[in-house]
């Protein structure tokens, strides 16, 4: 559970509302969940910032703009501020959320220029905080039901009783961690204060460990000093609201490294947790079930730490699969899982390790996921053969046999650290920080005597040095909000200089982002015959960015990251982007599956078996007529080709689709048999692969969708 710090501290205004929405969708609802349940055991992390904002919100000092805005009469607000909520209050028509009110969708789904009355905004102004309520608690709660059957025409009157409902849920959050702490049903971990990306606080250029050719900042950020200090102000700020010591410790998005576990054993922390490929980098040999599901140790300074690494598969079908499938099958399909995974392991426990963020998965379910959660502990009460377990519980019966000799430096992302450093925005951002830290240094050290502005102003230091600032800085995500963290990560650093009675650095009031918001896909402008994967004919090519559209979320995108397409009168050409070598795809036995609509075969011969069930082909949103498949190898690849019978694939409903249109594809993709040809390929060793392969013959293909798979 999981929120940086929106607060502005210089003028008690949270600057962003998500804490308070999240709250009353999300962090009470999830604990609670379980009273119903008491066979079912689980961990929750709750990250120190999320907990000293939940603790704040209801100061009467405190403010919350948005909040603000939701409570002004309809009637009042400014021409300013009517703009404002506009922009940032009306959110997408494709939320599940908006979806579930006709009015909300209705005014979502206006364009831009539409004109909106004094009942239009007031509307707007409920809906957008009545839509995050829990369903399963506005339903239960007489003023949010009636709230929501009403839908439209809200006075002013019916405000109060919403924003009485979100105070009320906020205040109930912490004390219920506790109450399952204190009857042993949960575990509560922490993660270090502000969230910060820990090796890259001790040295930037750990990110360099799994990529060496990363681009880093000019300025070199090296404070072990600040991540050891994350970590004790996170411990002792959870110890005081949670009512006890955290043994276990999430550090943020599962980065670690050797220099992290020298912080942890000095912090005296029990177990961290990390993912699989993290895990798998780190082993001199494969990695087995025998190694993922079973805890390690590390042994340093005379100490050991415990370490536990997630199932990666297991987690991403919970967070991006089970949402299109019905609440019951989903939850059995996991169970099976399970199940399989036991016949694989001797007779001996075993522990997997299913570990994901706790709020944002649950916006693409139906009912905010409460269907599928409640199947889900239904199915795992009734299960003898699956107990639900606690980390520290689990290691307290099954002590770590296996030792890590060395803990590669990674992430949960890519088992690397490029999500957070390396684009040009990432690299600004990162000088902004270590030049306002080195200036606050060196102000100290000529005034040491003001003590009480220098601790509100490391402060301001260590909130910058959260991971979503990074995020959002990324080119592999876009909140939508972005111009809003841009300024927000510049405010607290100008915070810096306020403090300390100084005026701000010119550059702090210059935005960071100033590129043009990059779609997550194109569409060819003209025909491109590429030679190479360095021909500068691909900047003409249609291309989808795998990851892009999720928001908070992250699309797993470990082995494709772009994939790019185009054609002339007698090709078809693709080049396929991946972080990983073509000797590392071959050993993981990664395939790429294309799949092509078009005129379907006659006779349907020459079929190719696909990865993908019929319910997950229709996802695709047309009827496959032909399939590629690509299997790297260390040197080259194989591809074959098939054409598809024509057959009843389910159509989807509002799924995520990869859809580009060709209008010249003649004499491409030839409806014969399905064979193996001599196709050639281009590898261009670490960075990208790409396919180029040539059909004889007269047929016509006029739209191409493609969807990329892993195996």
């Amino acid at each position: 559970m999981h929120q940086p710090y929106y607060k502005d501290d210089l003028t008690s205004t949270y600057l962003l509302p998500w804490v308070r929405l999240r709250s009353a969708k999300d962090y009470y609802k999830m604990p609670a969940l379980l009273d119903a349940y008491p066979k079912v055991r689980a961990t929750f992390n709750l990250v120190p910032s999320l907990l000293a904002q939940i603790e704040d919100y209801g100061k009467e000092e405190s403010v919350d703009l948005f909040l603000n805005l939701s409570r002004r009469d309809a009637e009042d607000l400014s021409g300013e501020e009517r703009e404002f909520v506009l922009r940032w209050m009306r959110e997408s028509p494709r939320a599940l959320r908006v979806q579930q009110s006709p009015r909300y969708l209705e005014l979502a789904s206006r364009p831009v220029d539409a004109q909106f009355t004094t009942a239009d905004m007031r509307d707007l102004q409920v809906w957008f905080n009545l839509a995050w309520f829990d369903p399963a608690w506005a339903e239960s709660d007489p003023r949010l039901a009636e709230l929501k059957r009403k839908d439209h025409g809200f006075t002013e009157v019916d405000k109060a009783p919403l924003f009485e409902a979100q105070m009320e849920i906020m205040k109930m959050v912490i004390p219920k961690y506790r109450e399952l702490a204190d009857r042993g049903q949960v575990e509560l971990t922490f993660s270090p204060y502000y969230h910060p990306i820990l090796p890259l606080l001790g040295h930037v250029d750990s990110a360099r460990t799994a990529n060496p050719s990363l681009q880093l900042p000019e300025r070199h950020f090296s404070h072990r000093e600040d991540a050891e200090r994350q970590i004790e102000l996170g411990q002792g700020l959870f110890e005081r609201l949670v009512g006890r010591k955290p043994t276990g410790m999430w550090p943020s998005e599962m980065a670690v490294g050797e220099s992290v576990v020298g912080m942890a054993v000095k912090a005296g922390i029990d177990w961290m947790i990390s993912d699989a490929e993290v895990l798998a980098r780190s082993l001199d040999g494969p990695l087995t079930p025998e190694r993922l599901y079973q805890p390690h140790r590390v042994d340093r300074e005379g100490r050991s730490l415990g370490m536990v690494f997630r199932d990666s598969q297991l987690s991403n079908v919970i967070g991006f699969d089970y949402q299109r499938m019905s609440s019951i099958d989903a939850a059995r399909d996991l169970t099976g899982r399970l199940k399989r995974i036991r016949e694989e392991q001797e007779d001996r426990d075993f522990l997997a390790v299913i570990a994901l963020d706790g709020e944002n998965a649950w916006e693409f379910y139906p009912r905010d996921g409460h269907d599928f959660l409640n199947a889900l502990y239904t199915e795992l009460e009734a299960s003898p053969e699956i107990v639900t377990t606690t980390v520290s519980d689990f290691l307290k019966e099954h002590p770590a046999q296996h030792q890590l000799h060395r803990l590669h430096t990674g992430s949960w992302i890519g088992a690397s650290l490029d999500t957070w450093i390396g684009d040009p925005e990432h690299n600004i951002a990162w000088d902004l920080l270590a030049e306002t830290r080195d200036w606050l240094e060196d102000q100290l050290r000529q005034r040491p005597k003001e003590s009480e502005q220098a601790a509100l102003a490391w402060r301001e230091i260590l909130i910058t040095e959260g991971s979503d600032w990074f995020w959002w800085f990324s080119r592999k995500h876009d909140s939508g909000m972005d111009p809003i963290w841009d300024n927000q990560f510049r405010l607290h650093l100008r915070n810096v200089y306020k403090l300390m009675n100084q005026r701000p650095p010119a550059r702090l009031f210059q935005p960071i982002i100033e590129r043009a918001t990059t779609p997550e896909r194109g569409v060819p402008s003209v025909s491109i015959s590429p030679t190479s994967i360095q021909d500068p004919v691909w900047s003409h090519a249609g291309y989808y960015l795998v990851g892009s559209g999720f928001g908070a979320l992250h699309r797993p995108a470990g082995f494709v990251e772009r994939v790019f397409y185009g054609s002339d009168r007698e090709r078809l050409y693709f080049r396929i982007d991946t972080p990983r070598t073509p000797a590392e795809l071959e050993a993981q036995s990664i395939e790429f599956w294309i799949y092509c609509s078009g005129a379907p075969a006659g006779d349907g011969g020459g079929q190719i078996d696909l990865p993908l069930p019929a319910a997950a082909a229709a996802e695709l949103g047309f009827e496959p007529a032909h399939v590629i498949r690509v299997v790297p190898h260390a040197k080259g690849a194989s591809v074959a080709w098939s054409s598809r019978r024509r057959r009843p694939w389910p159509r989807p409903s509002g799924s995520h689709q990869i859809h580009s249109s060709f209008r010249s594809l003649t004499n491409t993709l030839q409806s014969t048999k399905g064979t193996r040809s001599s196709w050639r390929w281009w590898s261009a060793g670490k960075g990208a692969t790409s396919s180029r392969y040539r059909r004889q013959g007269p047929s016509a293909c006029e739209s191409l969708e493609t969807r990329t798979r892993s195996r």
